[in-house]
């Protein structure tokens, strides 16, 4: 007999002080993708590049990711997403 085991994602406040950039990017991270555009401009936060890095450490012990790609029809344009 096979079993489905789903794991559940880790909620911000488990892993960053709530309010905190980091914990806002990866609250967003959570509804679903987010681009180069919008953490800026949207979300006020301009050192987005280093908070991504900082939320892929928090998330490598609970085997998660946050991945990155570029659009293929506006390279300026890079979309974060979960993985894991």
């Amino acid at each position: 007999m096979n079993q489905l085991t789903i794991f559940a994602r880790p909620a911000p406040s488990s892993l960053f002080r709530p309010g905190s950039q980091n914990f806002r990017v990866y609250e967003r991270l959570l509804i679903g993708p987010v681009d180069n555009g919008e953490l800026p401009r949207t979300m006020r936060i301009n050192k987005y590049t280093s908070r991504i890095s900082e939320i892929r450490a928090a998330l490598k012990p609970h085997l998660m990711d946050v991945r990155a790609e570029a659009d293929s029809t506006d390279r300026s344009r890079v979309v974060y997403w979960l993985v894991g």
